[in-house]
């Protein structure tokens, strides 16, 4: 399906797709790139792609930077605007607009080595940087998100991987290392189903990777699964001045894509189709939510969790002396880029942070940890409620929105379902319910706190931490 928002570029898309959808269409995902040339004309048409809220005025500097970008298209990795910066900075609180850690000695450095060092400065993270970005792709490809796809390939081509690399990333693993492909396999399922995510797939981890590396993985897969739901549900447009309509080599012409959620009925060999739905199964009884509660309670962890005095020594000297959470335990096994999110996470649930109610907050926690089968996140999300005020009764008809919610909850509760499980299915429609009854500020955080949510769920119940008595 083509919407409005990227219609007026996909030429090859509109012939192989008009006959199903009318321009126009605000209740119609983004088509989905089948193949390499198809990615790249999706692509290049992703800069004309209308964001979802309003992008914020540019500033003269940032114009300044737009022009010199648009008259040197090689002068830098990011040297020109970039819109998803500024789409936080302009509508997010300060706690909340850093998504990734970035070393004081790496801020405002361009280069191609210190970008791929983004989100995992921490000398205790001990992925390779490029193959980390490989994973960035990988999630961005499997949630049909476009800005990150684009901003993914520029980093990995300026790294120097390939045309031909990027296009085996895609349709064929064979020419990677072992460790390479059964992370990039794990990182796809745990991006997609993270429900199906079993001690299993860590296991089969451990014949490549050591627990550390691990983490690195799930961490790093979090946060660009937190990513890709906020440029991608926003529409946030790709900068004019990269060039993606570069040629294919014949080998990867044809071949579909192993990563993308392709429409199984989608035909033969086109370029682009439908978004596939993610498979997540109905919702559980309550009676057996209670029981997964209370398995989670019980369960070991598959990875390892930091002392609590060594944990602490990371943390501010004002943290509560009440014994520490154990997601703090996990997320401590990297000092610095660990403590950041820890620190991002805690301001995410005060109330005098950002502008959103903090019930629905932690409402959208609740309905997100609901469609990934995240019991530990499921269990923080119902504990915040339950200090909100909020009965068991009230919680749990969450599930299934009545009269008892208004319209303005049950638009943002479709939301936050929807972008937590189908990323590749949300709609101009999607948000613009949420706009008919909150701020566009408060629309930016309900889009947020998803992206929290998403990177909580799969960190938390990847490393199959015990839920808290």
């Amino acid at each position: 399906m083509i919407t409005r928002r990227l219609a007026a570029s996909f030429t090859l898309a509109s012939a192989l797709l008009a006959p199903a959808v009318k321009a126009g269409d605000e209740g119609a995902p983004s088509p989905v790139a089948v193949t390499r040339p198809g990615l790249k004309e999706v692509l290049e048409g992703s800069k004309k792609s209308q964001p979802r809220l309003p992008l914020p005025p540019l500033t003269p500097e940032e114009k300044a930077r737009a022009e010199k970008a648009a008259a040197n298209p090689n002068g830098g990795v990011f040297a020109g605007i970039v819109n998803n910066g500024r789409m936080r900075n302009f509508y997010l609180a300060p706690e909340f607009r850093s998504e990734f850690y970035v070393r004081p000695s790496d801020a405002g450095k361009t280069d191609p080595k210190t970008i791929l060092r983004w989100g995992a400065g921490d000398p205790a993270m001990p992925l390779d940087p490029t193959v980390r970005i490989m994973f960035f792709w990988l999630v961005a490809r499997a949630n049909n998100c476009y800005y990150c796809l684009g901003h993914q390939e520029v980093k990995l081509k300026a790294a120097g991987v390939s045309d031909d690399q990027l296009a085996a990333l895609d349709t064929d693993w064979s020419s990677f290392k072992p460790a390479d492909a059964a992370a990039f396999a794990f990182v796809k399922k745990l991006a997609r189903t993270p429900q199906e995510i079993a001690t299993a797939d860590v296991e089969a981890l451990r014949r490549h990777h050591d627990d550390l590396a691990i983490l690195d993985m799930i961490f790093s897969t979090g946060n660009y699964c937190a990513m890709t739901r906020w440029t991608g549900g926003l529409a946030i447009p790709q900068e004019d001045h990269r060039d993606y309509l570069t040629p294919t080599a014949a080998a990867y012409r044809q071949l579909p894509s192993l990563v993308a959620p392709l429409d199984p009925e989608r035909g033969g060999s086109q370029v682009v189709c439908k978004p596939a739905a993610a498979n997540r199964p109905a919702l559980e009884s309550r009676p057996d939510v209670e029981a997964a509660l209370a398995a989670a309670r019980e369960r070991k962890p598959r990875l390892t969790l930091v002392d609590e005095e060594k944990a602490r020594k990371i943390l501010p000297d004002d943290w509560s002396a009440a014994p520490l959470s154990n997601w703090v335990r996990l997320l401590a096994n990297f000092p610095e880029a660990g403590k950041a999110r820890i620190l991002s996470i805690t301001a995410g649930a005060a109330a005098d942070k950002g502008v959103l109610d903090p019930t629905l907050r932690a409402q959208i926690a609740w309905i997100a940890a609901r469609q990934d089968r995240a019991w530990y996140a499921l269990g923080q999300a119902r504990k915040r409620l339950h200090d909100l005020g909020q009965s068991d009764d009230a919680i749990f008809a969450i599930d299934a929105p009545d009269d008892r919610f208004s319209a303005g909850q049950k638009a943002v509760f479709h939301l936050a379902k929807k972008l937590t499980a189908d990323p590749a299915l949300v709609t101009d429609a999607d948000v613009a319910a949420v706009r008919k009854h909150f701020s566009d500020r408060e629309t930016a955080e309900v889009v947020y706190f998803v992206t929290v949510a998403a990177f909580f769920d799969r960190v938390t119940e990847a490393a199959g931490i015990p839920l808290e008595s």
